[in-house]
């Protein structure tokens, strides 16, 4: 029994009239003027190959040209997105959730946070603990290399209190909280080239926090963004950011604190 060949679609896209991904009526140019789609058109051989070279060639809207624009002018991104100039662009938040998420999996996966949690439990078990309390400092540190994305994105709504509070002149919380968005990327980015590079150097030895590069990070790129995405003075713009830095760490270093010591000795 032969297949069928496939057939044509029962409307060709090049002939449609109204715009097949928002149903809007379609006017003369090559895009729709209500969602900006490209005007339909049949799937062909070479019409992928395009497109899977523009994910790699387009200068910003891709995933990788948004990262080295992350990682090269977060100031301009900044002032790009508070100004308006946002179409050029890969989603900064879909961006963030996936550096995360990738961060976490890498974490998870070289059992970074679980060999830190080793490291504790030694320290724990000289000091005269209880088996029961070191048993609860690996599965706290299990846990947090397991929720890491869970973690670093409760407290960054915190974290944006504290730029909030010190750039409220220039900007308002939600502002703020995207300036995070676009450092914080940066940290995943750098955070995950620090994963790989200390698993091939160190190999399973005990890891140390990661709380000094992500200070270092912040400092540095909130003074980028203070100089190239708010015009502030270099002295303002460095003291900015280390106010918002410091800040960061008290956060972090409280709430671990706290939930720690209620996980291990609160039970």
């Amino acid at each position: 029994m032969n297949a069928a060949a496939p057939s044509a679609p029962a409307t060709p896209a090049a002939e449609a009239t109204a715009c097949l991904n928002c149903a809007q009526p379609l006017a003369a140019g090559p895009y729709c003027p209500h969602c900006g789609q490209a005007r339909p058109h049949r799937l062909s051989v070479p019409h992928l190959l395009h497109e899977l070279l523009h994910v790699f060639t387009h200068a910003d809207k891709s995933i990788f040209g948004y990262a080295a624009q992350v990682l090269r002018y977060p100031g301009r991104v900044v002032a790009d997105y508070l100004a308006g100039r946002r179409k050029v662009y890969f989603n900064p938040f879909q961006f963030l959730l996936l550096a995360v998420g990738f961060a976490t999996l890498l974490s998870t996966q070289l059992h970074y946070y679980e060999l830190i949690g080793e490291n504790v439990q030694r320290g724990f078990r000289a000091g005269g603990a209880s088996a029961e309390q070191v048993e609860r400092v690996g599965r706290y540190f299990y846990a947090i290399g397991k929720f890491f994305n869970v973690w670093w994105l409760t407290l960054m709504p915190l974290h944006a209190l504290g730029v909030w509070a010190v750039y409220r002149r220039w900007l308002n919380y939600a502002e703020s909280l995207f300036v995070l968005v676009v450092v914080g990327s940066a940290f995943q980015l750098y955070l995950m080239v620090a994963l790989v590079s200390i698993f091939l150097v160190a190999g399973r030895e005990p890891g140390s926090s990661t709380a000094l590069m992500q200070a270092a990070v912040y400092v540095a790129y909130l003074t980028w963004v203070g100089r190239q995405g708010l015009r502030l003075s270099w002295p303002r713009a460095v003291l900015s950011a280390l106010v918002v830095s410091v800040l960061a760490g008290l956060l972090n270093y409280g709430v671990n604190i706290l939930v720690f010591r209620w996980y291990v000795f609160g039970h």
